[in-house]
């Protein structure tokens, strides 16, 4: 390096040939310049001529990329953990290989986390499908600097932030994650829920950013039966395993409110987003699923009644859904409770 690099970026890469280009590009052009960058891309044992690209990019920029090659696919939470051990940045920020970010994205957001010290930075993104053909999302959250020192600030946060589980519109401070053991699992998908959950707990301070700063690109020729797969399931696991490493960590008894936030981001995660999915994609395995989540929430959350999130007015639905748990249904009743919701919530 010819310049003490400001952030490691992590690309984990599978068979993105096609896009490749387009993400580097996007990055190889930051206003922060390429010199302040350290950009690790994780060949996740691709099938395509992705690895030679990659080669290439490597022996084009000796000084700034970093290609890791694995024989085996092992994921993206892999991925991100073999890249991590190899920051000498003090920032941390990620990309996924088929999207791409505005050309002033790590400036920006590096110059939040220096002005604010704040343990992470969080921008807006949009979807889109290609250069031109943008569709921006709904604003979520004020924009701002977070103290989240108070516990009432930290309920606060954690409320609005609950769904806002991405890694790639993130910068956050290399120590941060490291004293804090912050970590993707692996060899599971949705591997980012468990990482922005511990984030969010372990956090400080935090800086939202009002920019759109990084594109996230929807294949326009996909489908909605591509996203029917087996690997949805994989976010209940996920659920569970970031509430038993709240218990192992301390993080479960450390405060009533930690207890609060964390029995509410399982209940969202496993049950809440988990159900609403499998009515609209597999309603033939609804009820049973139904009934799993029913006695997993009642063993592991007793009091789940009682969660003051519940009160919120942006969680109606959610407190709707979460009723289904009190009862014990057939699966007539069920199904004609759960299709007049389908009816009122689409």
């Amino acid at each position: 390096m010819n310049h003490p690099a400001k952030i490691l970026v992590i690309i984990p890469c599978y068979n993105v040939e096609q896009y490749l280009d387009r993400c580097f590009n996007s990055l190889r052009n930051q206003t922060l310049g390429l010199e302040h960058m350290e950009l690790i891309f994780v060949n996740d044992a691709s099938t395509d001529r992705t690895l030679d690209k990659l080669t290439a990019l490597e022996s084009q920029y000796p000084d700034n990329i970093i290609v890791i090659n694995f024989t085996e696919n092992r994921r993206q939470g892999t991925a991100r953990n073999v890249a991590l051990e190899y920051a000498s940045a003090p920032y941390i920020g990620y990309v996924d290989s088929d999207d791409w970010v505005d050309h002033s994205m790590f400036e920006k957001m590096i110059s939040a986390m220096e002005q604010y010290d704040c343990d992470f930075v969080e921008c807006r993104w949009d979807l889109a499908q290609d250069e031109h053909k943008h569709r921006s999302i709904k604003k979520l959250g004020n924009p701002g600097y977070y103290d989240l020192t108070e516990p009432a600030a930290k309920l606060d946060f954690i409320g609005t932030q609950i769904g806002l589980t991405a890694l790639w519109n993130k910068v956050f401070k290399k120590s941060f994650l490291i004293e804090n053991d912050i970590f993707c699992p692996e060899q599971i998908r949705y591997e980012d829920i468990f990482f922005c959950y511990l984030a969010f707990l372990y956090a400080h301070s935090y800086y939202r950013m009002d920019d759109e700063l990084y594109h996230y690109f929807v294949n326009p020729t996909g489908t909605v039966q591509s996203r029917k797969q087996e690997y949805q399931f994989d976010k209940m696991d996920i659920a569970i395993g970031f509430l038993q490493a709240c218990r192992e960590r301390g993080l479960y008894t450390q405060s009533p409110e930690n207890k609060i936030a964390i029995d509410w981001m399982f209940l969202e995660k496993y049950y809440v987003y988990m159900l609403w999915e499998v009515l609209q994609e597999f309603p033939e395995r609804a009820y049973s699923c139904y009934l799993q989540m029913q006695q997993t929430v009642r063993e592991r959350i007793p009091d789940y009644k009682t969660n003051p999130y519940r009160q919120w007015e942006s969680n109606a639905f959610d407190d709707v859904m979460l009723k289904l748990i009190d009862y014990n249904l057939d699966e007539k009743t069920f199904h004609d409770i759960t299709n007049e919701m389908l009816k009122k919530f689409l």
